[in-house]
């Protein structure tokens, strides 16, 4: 359990049928929901437009032995997000939005990825 005055740290990603990945420091969560645009008016008030932001999840998966760009490539997946304060999140009907680079230099895959709707657990 995590101590009272702890914030996030590390996060814990698992990927469907693939499971619990490797991942480096740093992964980052948009749950999505309402993304609000200021309009500024001539009588000097703010008004906002509304729209839709989709959930959004990026991290950086270490290449390790039986990992690979095609198998992190895919949709239809039930991911969770842990993170090490106990706040877990699920990304329902998940997917990558773009392909997914191997970058040699650094040892990992650049993993992108949004979904139909994301829920605290």
């Amino acid at each position: 359990m995590a101590a009272s005055n702890q914030v996030v740290g590390r996060a814990t990603i698992s990927l469907g049928a693939i499971g619990v990945v490797p991942t480096e420091h740093g992964a980052t969560l948009n749950p999505g929901g309402v993304k609000r645009n200021p309009k500024a008016s001539d009588n000097g008030r703010t008004y906002f437009s509304a729209e839709t932001a989709s959930p959004e999840l990026s991290c950086k998966v270490m290449a390790t032995v039986g990992m690979n760009s095609l198998l992190l490539n895919f949709e239809g997946a039930t991911v969770v997000f842990e993170a090490d304060t106990g706040q877990k999140y699920m990304l329902i009907n998940a997917f990558t939005t773009d392909p997914v680079p191997l970058d040699t230099s650094a040892g990992t895959y650049d993993l992108k990825l949004s979904a139909e709707s994301c829920e605290v657990m």
